[in-house]
């Protein structure tokens, strides 16, 4: 700093914040690598990863549930599709939670220091495709372009930040979260466990009745009237999606109902219009997956414990979850 003033560093455009028409050339690059023929390749890798994840898992013996089983599946899945080995997986996980729960005591990392490790780790995976380019997702957005144009380092690495985080704790807390409201509603797992073609609008409910994603804030481009208020022009605006997703105007009288058959289910969980979630049909592969292959093993899941909660405002997860299971291959019955 020679002027003896500091620099301001501008903060790295991200998907999520960032306006037309920008917004509508990051979503064009971006979106090729979640293609539908590209998610849809991806389910043998998923099911293997959780099959093997669930291996570990026998009945009649209680064992944490959201750390041991759910959390390991989708930062798997993440740092395969972004070619990360194997053998980062594990830290990939510690600096997703750091990255969202610095609030969290048990959460020894702090945000900071997570996002200079993940911004040093990503560097290097960028740095090796320059040299070697493979079908991994960095390969793929590298050489992405929209009009002669493709994304920017600073692009690139802001994305890898954001899919690491948004597609790693979501979706583990939609699967821990939609557990436990199975667990609390034993007759919506017998329907399941009975008929697994259930599994597909089971996930949306799920969605819907949990919201893994708290909130999300906009601001206003124009006055507008709603329920006798006026938003102004410029206002700040946070968009509760839980709230939303129980809207008796559009759920009816069962919208604080967990129904499995819910249709149509209209919920806002991967939000809605140009903003809307680029990884909805991955999140809800893994999900359909990881209940057919749980539900084949598992047809009882009981709590033995209290489930504690990650202290987060914007995805407040499952931190610990103690639970027993049984075998669907003993013949045990759904209680």
């Amino acid at each position: 700093m020679p002027d003896g003033k500091p620099r301001t560093v501008s903060p790295r455009p991200m998907l999520i914040t960032t306006d037309p028409p920008r917004h509508k050339a990051l979503r064009q690059l971006i979106s090729k690598g979640f293609t539908p023929k590209h998610i849809s390749a991806m389910e043998p890798d998923v099911r293997a990863i959780v099959r093997s994840v669930l291996d570990s898992a026998k009945p009649g013996i209680e064992l944490e549930y959201a750390e041991g089983i759910v959390a390991k599946i989708p930062v798997r899945i993440i740092a395969d599709l972004l070619g990360a080995p194997a053998e980062d997986w594990e830290q990939f996980r510690a600096w997703s939670d750091a990255s969202v729960g610095s609030a969290d005591p048990d959460v020894k990392l702090s945000s900071q220091e997570a996002f200079g490790a993940l911004t040093a780790y990503f560097r290097q995976l960028i740095d090796l495709r320059e040299q070697n380019r493979t079908n991994d997702l960095i390969s793929i957005l590298m050489d992405a372009e929209v009009e002669g144009e493709s994304l920017s380092h600073d692009e690139l690495m802001s994305f890898l930040h954001l899919l690491l985080v948004a597609g790693n704790e979501t979706t583990r807390n939609l699967i821990a979260l939609g557990t436990v409201a199975l667990i609390n509603h034993p007759e919506q797992l017998r329907m399941l466990v009975h008929d697994p073609s259930l599994i597909p609008t089971a996930i949306e409910e799920m969605l819907r009745y949990v919201s893994p994603v708290t909130h999300m804030t906009r601001w206003a481009t124009e006055d507008v009237d709603l329920r006798g208020k006026t938003i102004k022009k410029g206002q700040a605006v946070v968009l509760l999606y839980g709230a939303a997703n129980r809207d008796e105007e559009v759920f009816g009288d069962t919208a604080e109902q967990f129904d499995i058959t819910r249709r149509p289910n209209p919920h806002l969980a991967f939000g809605t219009g140009e903003h809307a979630c680029l990884g909805l049909s991955l999140a809800r592969l893994e999900a359909r997956v990881f209940f057919e292959e749980f539900l084949a093993r598992f047809d009882r899941v009981e709590l033995t414990g209290e489930v504690l909660r990650m202290r987060s405002t914007m995805v407040p997860g499952v931190r610990t979850m103690h639970v027993r299971l049984g075998s669907a291959n003993e013949g045990a019955a759904v209680r």
